[in-house]
């Protein structure tokens, strides 16, 4: 090896240190939160409640299935979606949405 010249393997490890100190500091500033909702598909804008205030908001949003149909809320600590929670008169069809 010529002076000045880094192996493979050298840059490599640079490289995965480097994405280990990113995913550390991103877990300590809360950056890993928002990815693990995305990852189980819960929204940032998702909130906690009860099933009945859940139930209720997604009672309102029958008229607007693209709403209805994408908006979850997390019940008990479990993500939901509006479809599983709240039954729309006339049926909303979310597979069509």
């Amino acid at each position: 090896m010529k002076k000045g010249q880094m192996s493979i393997e050298t840059i490599i490890i640079i490289i995965l240190a480097l994405l280990v100190l990113v995913i550390v500091a991103a877990s300590f500033s809360g950056g890993m939160s928002a990815l693990w909702k995305k990852i189980i598909g819960v929204s940032e804008s998702t909130t906690q409640m009860n099933l009945q205030d859940a139930t209720t908001k997604c009672g309102t949003y029958c008229t607007n299935t693209p709403v209805f149909c994408s908006t979850s809320f997390i019940v008990d600590g479990i993500p939901r979606r509006c479809q599983d929670i709240a039954t729309c008169t006339p049926a909303v069809d979310c597979t069509k949405a």
